[in-house]
């Protein structure tokens, strides 16, 4: 399931998924990837797109938002009620989220007050499967002087995430670009969350994971 899971994400931050983009996400060998497709192109949920591509059938990204839905619930449960932080809650949730039933599942989802995104900003799929669009943009892709919301964080990295909500860079933050390097330099930005009013000098890489509403 990880498997279908880590294509649906990486083809979203990405467009194409490749053999080795999937084999670094997992810590796995392109060779150990390329036999695990083989079996879920046979068994109709995956097929190869170009030469080194992969791509999720329509059942298989049925499988893949039911596990999504799943994970993201628990994440949502962990930090509501099992005091984990946002940018520590991945790696736990991802660890049980696929052996816990459907049942206890929808139980967290109505004790945590039905949430449509996790902590991360990404929107939780409904049962039926279907994900909310959210209009937004990569910090890194928008206007010196634009402002919005800091909608969603595309990495699942822990110092990643942790350094960032050091600089109160997390989601359901106001956050303004004020100037950017050029030539890919760092890029200056505003943060205010209500208690706090920043400016900080982030690298091209990181706001490229922020994204904007």
């Amino acid at each position: 399931m990880d498997f279908l899971v880590e294509i649906t994400s990486i083809s979203q931050e990405d467009g194409r998924v490749s053999l080795r983009a999937l084999a670094d996400r997992l810590s796995v060998s392109p060779p150990a990837v390329s036999r695990m497709a083989q079996r879920l192109v046979r068994r109709g949920f995956l097929m190869r797109e170009g030469a080194c591509g992969l791509a999720l059938t329509k059942s298989g990204q049925h499988l893949a938002n039911k596990a999504i839905r799943n994970r993201r619930i628990y994440e949502v449960f962990l930090t509501q009620n099992l005091g984990y932080s946002w940018y520590d809650v991945y790696p736990v949730a991802s660890l049980s989220s696929n052996h816990l039933g459907d049942e206890l599942i929808e139980r967290m989802f109505a004790q945590t007050g039905m949430p449509n995104r996790c902590p991360h900003g990404d929107p939780i799929p409904t049962v039926q499967g279907d994900i909310q669009e959210i209009e937004c943009a990569q910090l890194s892709a928008i206007a010196d002087g634009s402002a919005g919301i800091l909608s969603r964080v595309s990495s699942h990295d822990t110092e990643m995430l942790r350094y960032l909500d050091s600089l109160n860079l997390r989601p359901g933050a106001q956050i303004q670009l004020l100037a950017r390097a050029p030539f890919g330099g760092p890029l200056r930005v505003r943060v205010n969350t209500g208690s706090f009013n920043d400016e900080h000098v982030i690298g091209a890489e990181l706001a490229a994971k922020i994204w904007i509403e």
